[in-house]
């Protein structure tokens, strides 16, 4: 990737940070308000791959674990039929 003030030359400032991704704390947010706005009927893997399709499986995996060790959100099921829910404290 070129350096950010070569982006910035070409008036493209913005696909550079497109290029660079979201930080760690920003996906995370996004995974926990997705979880937030389905809080009722939960959210699916998948589902939450879908949020952030920039990451690989492993990496979205490691949010949610992070989200789950923070008291943030809990996962009901095991596998592919696991559902993940906001913690209501958190809401």
């Amino acid at each position: 990737m070129l350096c950010q003030q070569y982006y910035a030359l070409a008036g493209k400032s913005g696909t550079y940070t497109r290029k660079r991704g979201l930080d760690k704390e920003t996906s995370k947010e996004l995974l926990f308000k997705h979880l937030r706005a389905n809080a009722k009927k939960g959210s699916k893997f998948n589902e939450l791959q879908q949020v952030l399709p920039f990451l690989s499986r492993s990496q979205v995996q490691k949010l949610l674990i992070e989200l789950k060790e923070e008291n943030k959100a809990y996962v009901e099921g095991r596998t592919s039929a696991s559902v993940w829910f906001p913690n209501p404290i958190n809401k």
